[in-house]
Protein backbone atom coordinates (compact mmCIF):
# COMPACT_ATOMS: atom_id res chain seq x y z
CA UNK A 1 0.00 0.00 0.00
CA UNK A 2 1.50 3.21 -1.06
CA UNK A 3 2.55 5.93 1.71
CA UNK A 4 3.94 8.84 -0.38
CA UNK A 5 1.57 11.40 0.98
CA UNK A 6 2.58 10.46 4.36
CA UNK A 7 5.32 11.78 6.08
CA UNK A 8 8.30 9.97 7.14
CA UNK A 9 7.05 9.37 11.19
CA UNK A 10 3.50 7.83 9.52
CA UNK A 11 5.68 6.20 7.20
CA UNK A 12 7.83 4.48 9.91
CA UNK A 13 4.78 4.11 12.29
CA UNK A 14 2.65 2.50 9.28
CA UNK A 15 6.02 0.66 8.03
CA UNK A 16 6.43 -1.12 11.87
CA UNK A 17 2.62 -2.05 12.54
CA UNK A 18 3.12 -4.29 9.11
CA UNK A 19 5.54 -5.90 10.34
CA UNK A 20 4.21 -6.53 13.57
CA UNK A 21 1.41 -7.74 11.95
CA UNK A 22 3.13 -10.22 9.73
CA UNK A 23 5.06 -11.73 12.89
CA UNK A 24 1.99 -12.31 15.09
CA UNK A 25 -0.01 -10.85 18.08
CA UNK A 26 2.80 -11.70 21.00
CA UNK A 27 4.72 -8.41 19.96
CA UNK A 28 1.62 -6.38 19.02
CA UNK A 29 0.22 -5.63 22.72
CA UNK A 30 4.31 -4.16 24.22
CA UNK A 31 4.43 -2.25 21.17
CA UNK A 32 0.50 -0.81 21.50
CA UNK A 33 2.12 0.32 25.00
CA UNK A 34 5.28 2.08 23.84
CA UNK A 35 3.67 3.82 21.41
CA UNK A 36 0.33 4.46 23.67
CA UNK A 37 3.07 5.84 26.40
CA UNK A 38 4.47 7.92 23.69
CA UNK A 39 1.30 9.65 22.62
CA UNK A 40 0.61 10.46 26.19
CA UNK A 41 4.15 12.12 26.61
CA UNK A 42 3.44 13.96 23.60
CA UNK A 43 -0.10 15.43 24.32
CA UNK A 44 1.34 16.59 27.80
CA UNK A 45 3.89 18.61 25.91
CA UNK A 46 1.46 20.44 24.49
CA UNK A 47 -0.82 20.47 26.70
CA UNK A 48 2.13 22.22 28.83
CA UNK A 49 2.83 24.53 26.33
CA UNK A 50 -0.96 25.65 25.66
CA UNK A 51 -1.29 26.29 29.40
CA UNK A 52 2.40 28.72 29.05
CA UNK A 53 0.41 30.47 26.28
CA UNK A 54 -2.41 30.94 28.25
CA UNK A 55 -0.92 32.37 31.43
CA UNK A 56 1.74 34.30 29.64
CA UNK A 57 -1.65 35.98 28.10
CA UNK A 58 -2.90 36.51 31.58
CA UNK A 59 0.18 38.10 32.93
CA UNK A 60 0.15 40.39 29.98
CA UNK A 61 -3.34 41.66 30.30
CA UNK A 62 -2.75 42.07 33.87
CA UNK A 63 0.08 44.00 33.27
CA UNK A 64 -1.33 46.11 31.30
CA UNK A 65 -4.20 47.00 33.51
CA UNK A 66 -1.85 47.69 36.22
CA UNK A 67 0.00 49.71 33.93
CA UNK A 68 -3.38 51.63 33.24
CA UNK A 69 -4.06 52.08 36.66
CA UNK A 70 -0.88 52.85 38.13
CA UNK A 71 -1.32 55.91 35.28
CA UNK A 72 -4.70 57.05 36.31
CA UNK A 73 -3.29 56.83 40.09
CA UNK A 74 -0.50 58.94 39.97
CA UNK A 75 2.01 55.62 40.56
CA UNK A 76 3.84 56.76 36.68
CA UNK A 77 3.43 60.45 37.56
CA UNK A 78 6.38 62.68 38.78
CA UNK A 79 7.35 62.79 42.55
CA UNK A 80 4.59 65.45 43.23
CA UNK A 81 1.75 63.16 41.44
CA UNK A 82 1.39 65.82 39.05
CA UNK A 83 0.55 63.39 35.54
CA UNK A 84 1.88 65.47 31.86
CA UNK A 85 -1.85 66.27 31.50
CA UNK A 86 -1.90 68.05 34.58
CA UNK A 87 1.17 69.86 34.02
CA UNK A 88 0.35 71.26 30.64
CA UNK A 89 -2.90 72.66 32.75
CA UNK A 90 -0.54 73.52 35.72
CA UNK A 91 -2.87 71.75 38.23
CA UNK A 92 -2.00 69.04 40.34
CA UNK A 93 -4.96 66.74 41.02
CA UNK A 94 -3.27 65.94 44.67
CA UNK A 95 -1.29 67.78 47.06
CA UNK A 96 2.29 66.87 47.07
CA UNK A 97 3.73 65.29 50.04
CA UNK A 98 5.34 67.42 53.27
CA UNK A 99 7.70 66.99 55.77
CA UNK A 100 8.35 68.62 58.72
CA UNK A 101 11.95 70.19 59.26
CA UNK A 102 13.00 67.06 61.33
CA UNK A 103 12.35 65.00 57.73
CA UNK A 104 9.03 63.89 59.37
CA UNK A 105 6.12 63.69 58.02
CA UNK A 106 4.03 66.28 58.42
CA UNK A 107 0.93 65.18 60.53
CA UNK A 108 -1.20 67.56 58.95
CA UNK A 109 -1.12 66.15 56.09
CA UNK A 110 -3.69 63.61 55.34
CA UNK A 111 -5.86 65.30 58.25
CA UNK A 112 -9.56 65.91 56.52
CA UNK A 113 -9.68 68.95 58.23
CA UNK A 114 -6.57 70.12 56.25
CA UNK A 115 -8.52 68.94 52.84
CA UNK A 116 -8.84 71.89 50.40
CA UNK A 117 -9.94 71.52 46.96
CA UNK A 118 -10.29 74.23 44.75
CA UNK A 119 -9.69 75.25 41.30
CA UNK A 120 -8.30 78.34 39.79
CA UNK A 121 -11.29 78.59 37.97
CA UNK A 122 -13.73 77.65 40.60
CA UNK A 123 -12.02 80.72 42.47
CA UNK A 124 -12.63 83.42 39.36
CA UNK A 125 -16.07 82.22 38.87
CA UNK A 126 -16.78 82.60 42.35
CA UNK A 127 -15.49 86.19 42.03
CA UNK A 128 -17.54 86.96 39.06
CA UNK A 129 -20.95 86.01 40.59
CA UNK A 130 -20.16 87.32 43.61
CA UNK A 131 -19.70 90.86 42.53
CA UNK A 132 -22.52 93.58 41.86
CA UNK A 133 -23.16 93.76 37.71
CA UNK A 134 -20.19 95.56 35.89
CA UNK A 135 -17.53 94.37 33.73
CA UNK A 136 -14.34 92.20 34.73
CA UNK A 137 -10.80 91.53 32.95
CA UNK A 138 -7.73 90.04 33.26
CA UNK A 139 -8.94 87.26 35.81
CA UNK A 140 -6.36 85.35 37.35
CA UNK A 141 -6.52 82.78 39.87
CA UNK A 142 -4.33 79.94 42.15
CA UNK A 143 -5.62 76.22 42.57
CA UNK A 144 -5.20 74.51 45.70
CA UNK A 145 -5.69 70.96 45.81
CA UNK A 146 -5.42 69.87 49.44
CA UNK A 147 -1.71 70.86 50.66
CA UNK A 148 -1.36 72.50 53.81
CA UNK A 149 -0.78 76.48 53.97
CA UNK A 150 -1.43 76.47 49.98
CA UNK A 151 -3.89 78.93 49.53
CA UNK A 152 -6.86 79.23 46.40
CA UNK A 153 -7.32 82.52 45.27
CA UNK A 154 -8.69 84.51 42.42
CA UNK A 155 -7.97 88.26 41.01
CA UNK A 156 -9.76 90.40 38.55
CA UNK A 157 -10.14 93.89 37.43
CA UNK A 158 -13.46 94.98 37.69
CA UNK A 159 -15.52 98.07 36.53
CA UNK A 160 -18.84 99.00 37.71
CA UNK A 161 -18.78 102.25 35.51
CA UNK A 162 -16.81 104.69 38.14
CA UNK A 163 -13.50 103.34 37.80
CA UNK A 164 -11.38 100.23 37.23
CA UNK A 165 -10.80 98.14 40.07
CA UNK A 166 -8.54 95.47 41.28
CA UNK A 167 -10.46 93.05 43.38
CA UNK A 168 -9.22 89.61 44.72
CA UNK A 169 -10.41 86.65 47.13
CA UNK A 170 -8.62 83.97 48.75
CA UNK A 171 -8.86 80.60 51.35
CA UNK A 172 -6.75 78.38 52.87
CA UNK A 173 -6.56 75.96 55.02
CA UNK A 174 -6.02 76.86 58.95
CA UNK A 175 -6.30 75.72 62.40
CA UNK A 176 -9.54 77.53 63.97
CA UNK A 177 -7.80 77.45 67.33
CA UNK A 178 -4.77 78.78 66.60
CA UNK A 179 -4.73 81.18 69.69
CA UNK A 180 -2.12 83.33 67.62
CA UNK A 181 -4.26 83.34 64.95
CA UNK A 182 -7.49 84.37 66.08
CA UNK A 183 -5.61 87.21 68.31
CA UNK A 184 -4.38 88.66 65.09
CA UNK A 185 -7.48 88.34 63.44
CA UNK A 186 -9.58 90.48 66.08
CA UNK A 187 -6.97 92.30 67.14
CA UNK A 188 -6.04 95.66 65.07
CA UNK A 189 -3.03 97.22 64.70
CA UNK A 190 -1.96 100.32 66.78
CA UNK A 191 -3.77 103.61 64.90
CA UNK A 192 -2.66 105.36 62.22
CA UNK A 193 -3.06 108.71 60.32
CA UNK A 194 -3.22 106.23 57.22
CA UNK A 195 -4.92 103.27 57.91
CA UNK A 196 -8.39 102.55 60.05
CA UNK A 197 -9.35 99.62 61.28
CA UNK A 198 -12.58 97.42 62.93
CA UNK A 199 -13.39 94.08 63.85
CA UNK A 200 -17.36 92.76 64.35
CA UNK A 201 -18.81 90.41 66.17
CA UNK A 202 -19.17 88.50 63.17
CA UNK A 203 -14.85 87.98 62.85
CA UNK A 204 -14.60 90.33 60.33
CA UNK A 205 -11.39 92.54 60.64
CA UNK A 206 -11.86 95.59 58.13
CA UNK A 207 -8.99 97.25 57.31
CA UNK A 208 -8.96 100.53 55.25
CA UNK A 209 -5.41 101.90 54.32
CA UNK A 210 -3.20 103.17 51.80
CA UNK A 211 -0.70 100.94 49.75
CA UNK A 212 2.02 104.16 50.69
CA UNK A 213 1.32 105.26 54.10
CA UNK A 214 3.59 108.01 53.55
CA UNK A 215 1.49 109.24 50.39
CA UNK A 216 -1.76 110.52 51.12
CA UNK A 217 -2.36 110.39 47.50
CA UNK A 218 -0.98 106.85 47.02
CA UNK A 219 -3.71 103.68 46.22
CA UNK A 220 -6.28 102.96 48.69
CA UNK A 221 -6.40 99.21 49.81
CA UNK A 222 -9.52 97.76 51.63
CA UNK A 223 -9.37 94.11 52.76
CA UNK A 224 -11.51 92.44 54.91
CA UNK A 225 -9.91 88.87 56.97
CA UNK A 226 -11.95 86.42 58.56
CA UNK A 227 -10.92 83.11 60.24
CA UNK A 228 -14.29 80.66 60.17
CA UNK A 229 -14.64 78.03 62.57
CA UNK A 230 -14.41 75.12 59.69
CA UNK A 231 -10.83 76.02 59.57
CA UNK A 232 -10.69 78.56 56.78
CA UNK A 233 -8.97 81.62 56.72
CA UNK A 234 -10.78 84.11 54.37
CA UNK A 235 -9.85 87.48 52.43
CA UNK A 236 -11.38 90.10 50.36
CA UNK A 237 -8.89 93.25 49.05
CA UNK A 238 -9.74 95.87 46.89
CA UNK A 239 -8.49 98.97 45.17
CA UNK A 240 -9.41 101.94 44.28
CA UNK A 241 -6.92 100.98 40.88
CA UNK A 242 -6.28 98.22 38.40
CA UNK A 243 -3.69 97.51 40.34
CA UNK A 244 -1.73 97.49 43.32
CA UNK A 245 1.07 99.60 42.35
CA UNK A 246 2.66 101.30 39.17
CA UNK A 247 -0.85 102.72 38.32
CA UNK A 248 -2.72 106.07 39.48
CA UNK A 249 -5.92 105.64 41.24
CA UNK A 250 -8.99 105.86 39.10
CA UNK A 251 -11.62 106.64 41.37
CA UNK A 252 -11.85 108.22 44.49
CA UNK A 253 -12.58 104.89 46.67
CA UNK A 254 -13.04 101.42 46.09
CA UNK A 255 -15.81 100.35 44.37
CA UNK A 256 -17.71 97.93 47.44
CA UNK A 257 -18.09 99.55 50.98
CA UNK A 258 -16.45 98.02 54.50
CA UNK A 259 -20.01 96.01 54.79
CA UNK A 260 -20.11 95.06 51.07
CA UNK A 261 -16.22 94.05 51.28
CA UNK A 262 -17.27 91.33 54.33
CA UNK A 263 -19.99 90.03 53.07
CA UNK A 264 -17.39 88.93 49.58
CA UNK A 265 -15.49 87.29 52.59
CA UNK A 266 -18.58 85.93 53.43
CA UNK A 267 -19.30 84.70 50.06
CA UNK A 268 -16.43 82.63 49.88
CA UNK A 269 -16.93 80.64 53.11
CA UNK A 270 -19.90 79.98 51.98
CA UNK A 271 -18.73 78.40 49.20
CA UNK A 272 -16.95 75.45 50.81
CA UNK A 273 -18.54 72.82 52.86
CA UNK A 274 -16.80 72.12 56.52
CA UNK A 275 -14.77 69.05 54.32
CA UNK A 276 -13.05 71.77 52.08
CA UNK A 277 -14.66 70.82 48.70
CA UNK A 278 -16.65 73.80 46.75
CA UNK A 279 -20.46 74.14 47.46
CA UNK A 280 -22.15 72.43 43.95
CA UNK A 281 -25.07 75.33 44.75
CA UNK A 282 -23.14 78.20 45.50
CA UNK A 283 -22.83 77.98 41.17
CA UNK A 284 -26.05 76.65 40.80
CA UNK A 285 -27.68 80.14 42.69
CA UNK A 286 -25.68 82.59 42.61
CA UNK A 287 -25.89 85.67 45.14
CA UNK A 288 -24.09 88.63 43.99
CA UNK A 289 -23.58 91.56 46.10
CA UNK A 290 -25.67 94.21 45.50
CA UNK A 291 -25.33 97.94 46.01
CA UNK A 292 -28.46 98.47 48.35
CA UNK A 293 -31.23 100.83 49.24
CA UNK A 294 -31.70 99.12 52.75
CA UNK A 295 -30.22 101.77 54.91
CA UNK A 296 -32.19 104.86 52.88
CA UNK A 297 -35.22 102.21 53.52
CA UNK A 298 -34.43 101.89 56.76
CA UNK A 299 -34.46 105.50 57.71
CA UNK A 300 -37.44 106.47 56.16
CA UNK A 301 -39.20 103.65 58.36
CA UNK A 302 -37.53 105.83 61.48
CA UNK A 303 -38.50 109.30 60.41
CA UNK A 304 -41.06 110.39 63.36
CA UNK A 305 -44.47 112.07 61.95
CA UNK A 306 -44.86 115.90 60.93
CA UNK A 307 -42.04 115.22 58.40
CA UNK A 308 -43.07 114.24 54.85
CA UNK A 309 -40.36 112.95 52.11
CA UNK A 310 -39.10 115.10 49.69
CA UNK A 311 -35.98 113.71 48.24
CA UNK A 312 -33.54 110.63 48.97
CA UNK A 313 -30.42 108.51 47.70
CA UNK A 314 -27.77 106.83 49.35
CA UNK A 315 -26.35 103.18 48.26
CA UNK A 316 -24.62 100.45 50.38
CA UNK A 317 -23.49 101.84 53.80
CA UNK A 318 -25.34 105.03 53.44
CA UNK A 319 -28.55 106.87 53.01
CA UNK A 320 -30.36 109.72 53.15
CA UNK A 321 -33.62 111.73 52.71
CA UNK A 322 -34.86 115.34 52.08
CA UNK A 323 -37.63 115.94 54.68
CA UNK A 324 -40.04 118.97 54.53
CA UNK A 325 -41.34 120.46 57.69
CA UNK A 326 -45.24 121.65 56.84
CA UNK A 327 -45.02 124.26 59.50
CA UNK A 328 -41.71 125.74 58.66
CA UNK A 329 -41.77 125.37 55.46
CA UNK A 330 -38.17 124.21 54.63
CA UNK A 331 -36.59 121.23 53.93
CA UNK A 332 -33.68 119.73 55.74
CA UNK A 333 -31.22 116.94 55.73
CA UNK A 334 -31.17 113.79 57.26
CA UNK A 335 -28.42 110.87 56.78
CA UNK A 336 -28.25 107.04 57.90
CA UNK A 337 -24.73 105.48 57.97
CA UNK A 338 -23.74 101.91 58.95
CA UNK A 339 -20.47 100.10 59.39
CA UNK A 340 -18.73 97.14 61.31
CA UNK A 341 -18.13 97.83 64.88
CA UNK A 342 -17.77 96.22 68.21
CA UNK A 343 -20.57 96.24 70.60
CA UNK A 344 -20.60 98.62 73.42
CA UNK A 345 -23.34 97.65 75.68
CA UNK A 346 -26.02 99.60 73.83
CA UNK A 347 -24.55 103.10 74.56
CA UNK A 348 -25.56 105.89 72.86
CA UNK A 349 -22.83 108.97 71.76
CA UNK A 350 -24.25 111.88 70.70
CA UNK A 351 -22.55 115.25 69.29
CA UNK A 352 -23.48 118.26 68.22
CA UNK A 353 -21.16 120.60 65.89
CA UNK A 354 -21.00 123.30 63.79
CA UNK A 355 -21.65 122.51 60.06
CA UNK A 356 -19.36 123.75 56.57
CA UNK A 357 -21.78 127.34 55.96
CA UNK A 358 -22.11 130.34 58.74
CA UNK A 359 -25.32 129.05 60.88
CA UNK A 360 -25.75 125.62 59.95
CA UNK A 361 -25.41 122.76 62.31
CA UNK A 362 -25.12 118.89 62.35
CA UNK A 363 -26.46 117.13 65.23
CA UNK A 364 -25.61 113.06 65.65
CA UNK A 365 -26.27 110.00 67.60
CA UNK A 366 -24.34 106.86 67.20
CA UNK A 367 -24.82 102.88 68.89
CA UNK A 368 -23.44 100.11 68.31
CA UNK A 369 -26.25 97.25 67.82
CA UNK A 370 -25.52 93.23 70.14
CA UNK A 371 -24.86 92.32 66.37
CA UNK A 372 -21.65 94.05 65.77
CA UNK A 373 -23.54 97.25 63.52
CA UNK A 374 -22.33 100.93 63.76
CA UNK A 375 -25.47 103.06 63.43
CA UNK A 376 -25.00 107.09 63.31
CA UNK A 377 -28.02 108.82 62.23
CA UNK A 378 -27.53 112.49 61.65
CA UNK A 379 -29.66 115.71 60.95
CA UNK A 380 -28.88 119.11 59.67
CA UNK A 381 -30.73 122.59 59.64
CA UNK A 382 -29.94 122.91 55.90
CA UNK A 383 -31.09 121.20 53.23
CA UNK A 384 -28.18 119.49 52.51
CA UNK A 385 -24.87 119.45 54.19
CA UNK A 386 -22.62 121.93 52.57
CA UNK A 387 -25.65 124.62 52.15
CA UNK A 388 -26.52 127.60 54.84
CA UNK A 389 -29.22 126.91 57.29
CA UNK A 390 -32.55 127.25 56.63
CA UNK A 391 -34.05 127.16 59.97
CA UNK A 392 -32.75 127.75 63.60
CA UNK A 393 -31.74 123.65 64.50
CA UNK A 394 -31.76 120.27 62.70
CA UNK A 395 -35.60 119.12 62.45
CA UNK A 396 -34.71 116.77 65.03
CA UNK A 397 -32.97 116.71 68.55
CA UNK A 398 -30.71 114.36 70.08
CA UNK A 399 -33.51 112.40 71.90
CA UNK A 400 -35.02 111.35 68.80
CA UNK A 401 -32.00 110.40 66.68
CA UNK A 402 -30.86 108.66 69.39
CA UNK A 403 -34.32 106.74 69.43
CA UNK A 404 -33.95 106.14 65.85
CA UNK A 405 -30.13 104.77 65.82
CA UNK A 406 -31.21 102.73 68.83
CA UNK A 407 -34.28 100.91 67.07
CA UNK A 408 -34.71 97.50 67.66
CA UNK A 409 -35.31 97.34 63.86
CA UNK A 410 -31.09 97.91 63.04
CA UNK A 411 -30.62 94.37 64.94
CA UNK A 412 -32.04 92.27 62.24
CA UNK A 413 -30.78 94.91 59.34
CA UNK A 414 -28.01 92.93 56.98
Amino acid sequence: MPFEDDTSDNEFENNLGEAIRRTGGTFATDRRRVLLEAGVRRGRVKLARRRAAAVTGVLLAVAMIGTVGAYEGGLLDGPDGTSVADKERGESPRPKPRVSGSGKPDPRYGDPKWFMRASADQMIKLLEISLPKGEFSKQRGTSNFGGPDDVANASLVYDDGYGKSLVSISARRVDPNDKALNKSMTTCPAKSSSESCVTDTYGHKIRQSLVDGKNPDSVKKWQALRVSSDGFLLEATEYNAPAEKGVEATRNKPPLTAMQLGELAGAVEGAFTKFGVMNAETFSSPRPIQGSWAVREMLESLVPTGLSQRGLGGLGDEGYIVVYDAKLKVKTFLRATVAPGTPDGGKVRTQQKAGKQPGSLEWSAETVTPQGLRVTVTAFNSQYPNQAAVRPEPPLTLAQLSAMATSDKWHNFK
